[in-house]
This record gives structure tokens, C-alpha cells and sequence, in this order.
């Protein structure tokens, strides 16, 4: 999808769905694209990521520098299953099942699962990244 398809869909709240608006959010995360990626995030919002280990980025600014780094990591992709999704009210969470590739230091390939928890809420009509939870399966 072209970055100015997902403004559009974005801004004009276009979506079919709360799923339609997740599926995007994912794309923008398999396509690396840092532009597309932080039209999910907020300034005003203090968002956080807790990684498997237990790590946690905390802040607009640190999500979105941290995902700059991922992005130009080229070895890596993510399979993704929805598992569930729903809203309420302000709020919209999905629950994703991933298998995540990679390769290690030493160029070895390696592939984490893990459930990925991602909690969404509205910010001046229009989505936002409050959330993201990755737990080892």
C-alpha cells in the first residue's frame, strides 16, 4: 500500500473496521515504513512497549527512534494471525499470534513466537497506539 493510500484511509477514517485499522498498522510495520508507522502514535500520548524479555520503551519519541532502528534491519518479517479484536467505546484491542524471523549476530536464522497484545485508543478521532505487549509463547 502507498504511504499517501494509508493517509487517506487514515484522515478519512475510510476503514471498514477496527480490523481494517489494525491490518493497516501491521502493514506499515512489514513494509518498514517509519512515515506510516507513526501516524499510529501521538505526541500527547505516553504509549509503551514491553518486549518478551521484559524490556519496556516508554514515549513518542523513543517508540518511533526505536522502530527507525528496526526498520533498516532488512533480515527480519513477521507472520501474523488475528486472534481477536474487539472495541469499546475509546478503545480497540487486538490480540495477534506471531512468528517472528530473523537472524542472529552471527547470521544464524531464528524464529521467536509470541502473542503480540495491542490496546489502541481515540485520540481526536483517530486511533492511537496506547499499548504494545509481546509475551513468549
Amino acid at each position: 500500500m502507498l504511504l499517501t493510500e494509508h493517509s487517506t484511509l487514515l484522515s478519512n477514517n475510510v476503514m471498514n473496521s477496527f480490523e481494517d485499522f489494525v491490518k493497516l498498522h501491521l502493514n506499515a510495520i512489514e513494509e518498514r515504513n517509519i512515515k506510516a508507522f507513526a501516524e499510529f502514535l501521538h505526541p500527547s500520548q505516553n504509549s509503551i512497549i514491553i518486549f518478551p524479555n521484559g524490556d519496556i520503551i516508554e514515549g513518542y519519541e523513543n517508540i518511533l527512534n526505536f522502530h527507525k532502528e528496526w526498520f533498516t534491519d532488512i533480515d527480519w518479517r513477521m507472520d501474523v494471525d488475528i486472534i481477536d479484536i474487539f472495541t469499546a467505546d475509546n478503545i480497540g484491542y487486538a490480540l495477534l499470534d506471531v512468528a517472528y524471523h530473523d537472524l542472529d549476530e552471527d547470521r544464524n536464522p531464528y524464529e521467536l513466537k509470541y502473542l503480540l497484545s495491542l490496546l489502541f485508543k481515540k485520540v481526536e478521532d483517530k486511533w492511537i497506539l496506547f499499548r504494545d505487549q509481546n509475551t513468549l509463547k
